[in-house]
């Protein structure tokens, strides 16, 4: 027979300031990698890139499993909710502002004069990331302020 497991400790402050410390550190040198290898034209210069960048989205995606398992069952609750609700409420805000001005382009020509192709994708896609993220913030609190 096995000794159960001691129950999980909430991470406190110091934890949560290390992990995004950590996390940082780690996109930023992974930043860093991608711009050295950004003037390297060809598949090479692609490779090593997508690579660096895959190896930071790698650990941050361990980061969040190794965060996950150490926080209590109304944490994940309250994350699971806001996410589901916050996340796709945000999602969807977004997505009516960038459909609106994708369809009527002739009525903001000028906000996109100069801009490439991949500019105007990278910023779509953060402007959905930071709906999603706002909505979930607001959904979280709502949650918490619930269930208090």
């Amino acid at each position: 027979m096995t000794a159960p497991a001691p129950p999980n400790r909430p991470f406190g402050l110091g934890t949560f300031l290390l992990m995004i410390i950590g996390i940082a550190l780690v996109g930023g040198v992974a930043g860093a990698a991608a711009a050295l290898f950004a003037d390297r034209p060809g598949p090479l210069g692609m490779g090593l890139t997508a690579a660096f960048i895959s190896v930071a989205m790698a650990i941050a995606l361990g980061a969040c499993v190794w965060w996950w398992r150490g926080i209590d069952e109304a944490a994940r609750e309250a994350h699971k909710w806001a996410w589901w609700w916050g996340g796709s409420g945000g999602m969807a805000v977004g997505a009516i502002l960038m459909l609106t001005l994708s369809l009527r382009e002739d009525d903001i020509g000028p906000l996109s004069v100069g801009a490439s192709a991949a500019d105007l994708v990278s910023g779509g896609v953060f402007a959905i990331l930071l709906f999603q993220m706002a909505g979930y913030g607001i959904a979280w609190a709502v949650w918490w302020l619930k269930h208090r």
